[in-house]
């Protein structure tokens, strides 16, 4: 039988489309609070006025990741590097900024210079936690005068920075971050230079003056049982000892007891399965 008009069912109204500038500005600030730093300056920031308004909340800046979000990654495969390497240092600059002062951590992938780590010491001296990772642009004397402003500084991580490199380039970071509890300084390959004493007990001296330290790593680093005598005998909070690739180091039995008050111990010949960074065989030069 067929349905007369005035029997057919009523077809609904359309749902109104939801006004999304209209969320509460506690509502706004939980999204945004669940997005990395590229995400928000490239993206969740610019959708309105009132979204870019939560955007500058400084609560929002206490951390900042740069570099390493699958939103950077993907500036990194479209940019040159000069242009997302130039993208990042603005928008850390802007991340800077929005924090007031209250940023607490800041780890930058690929980009930081010398210029940005200044402008983050100069305004972010609250600052708790720094990395600074895979970058040709920091120089020792520029790594040094921004430390000096940190002094809050729990953990310093140095990855992968091939002008970061000098014999004393460690010695002011034990002057002045004396609450640092984490450091880590990574180099790209262990190097064999026959003949040569290239060796970085330097560095180990400034690392035994860290007296607070609970975990240090140093990978690929030329240090001798000198050095890291220095390191145990100085630094008795230590909880975490990372020191794989560290060929020069011959873990014989007066270091295996010192070592033994150590809860987690990574020795040169350990595996590097678990390393975040590429890892590279030992190159002999010459």
């Amino acid at each position: 039988m067929e349905l007369e008009p005035e029997d057919t069912l009523p077809v609904p109204a359309p749902p109104c489309a939801r006004d999304w500038s209209e969320l509460p500005f506690d509502a706004l600030a939980l999204i945004l609070g669940k997005l990395g730093a590229v995400e928000i300056l490239m993206g969740a920031g610019l959708v309105c006025h009132s979204w870019l308004d939560a955007a500058k909340l400084p609560h929002l800046w206490r951390e900042v990741d740069i570099g390493r979000g699958p939103r950077d990654q993907s500036l990194i495969l479209e940019k040159s590097s000069s242009a997302w390497s130039a993208m990042f240092v603005g928008m850390a600059k802007m991340a800077v900024d929005r924090s007031d002062g209250k940023m607490e951590v800041f780890v930058g992938d690929g980009f930081v210079n010398d210029a940005l780590l200044s402008y983050i010491a100069q305004r972010a001296t609250s600052l708790k936690t720094l990395c600074i990772i895979r970058t040709w642009f920091v120089s020792n004397e520029g790594f040094a005068e921004a430390i000096k402003k940190l002094p809050m500084l729990m953990e310093l991580e140095v990855s992968v920075c091939l002008r970061i490199n000098g014999n004393r380039v460690f010695d002011v970071v034990g002057i002045a971050c004396p609450h640092l509890t984490r450091f880590r300084y990574s180099k790209s390959r262990f190097y064999i230079n026959d003949g040569v004493n290239d060796s970085e007990d330097e560095k180990a001296r400034a690392i035994a003056t860290m007296r607070e330290l609970r975990s240090l790593q140093l990978y690929a680093v030329h240090i001798t049982n000198e050095g890291l005598t220095a390191i145990l005998d100085n630094c008795h909070q230590l909880e975490s000892l990372d020191i794989r690739h560290c060929f020069e180091v011959d873990m014989n039995d007066a270091l295996r007891e010192k070592c033994a008050r150590i809860k987690t111990l990574r020795l040169p010949e350990d595996s590097t399965d678990d390393y975040e960074f590429e890892v590279l065989p030992p190159f002999v030069v010459g």
